[in-house]
């Protein structure tokens, strides 16, 4: 079971909700229907699965082809994290932002992974 401080979970829902009005917004200047379009909206719902997964899911559970959506689309949101991060010099805020997300990202896709595990197939 991921286990995850308080702090790193009020961090990790903070930027995870940094990216989902980012893409929310972005998404409603997109052309309806471009690869765009599609791949900020399917941020926008991975973000809120991580965030109801964040917020305690009151026992309920996702269904899995949710899930496994969540998942590709954070695992793309990170690794498009990663590849940014070092064009920003240490100690800008792009690089804090970045630094930020990565692990906010890490932290929703261990629990979209331990959410996975519990889903029955």
């Amino acid at each position: 079971m991921a286990e995850f401080t308080t702090g790193e979970l009020s961090e990790a829902r903070r930027a995870l909700l940094s990216l989902r009005n980012k893409n929310e917004k972005a998404a409603g200047k997109l052309k309806e229907g471009s690869w765009q379009s599609r791949m900020t909206t399917a941020v926008v719902k991975s973000a809120d699965a991580a965030l109801w997964l964040i917020d305690g899911n009151d026992g309920a559970s996702m269904e899995k082809d949710s899930l496994r959506e969540a998942h590709t689309a954070l695992t793309d949101a990170l690794r498009r994290a990663e590849a940014v991060v070092g064009k920003f010099a240490v100690g800008t805020s792009q690089h804090t932002l970045q630094k930020n997300r990565i692990a906010a990202l890490k932290i929703a896709l261990a629990l979209i992974e331990e959410e996975q595990g519990r889903t029955p197939r």
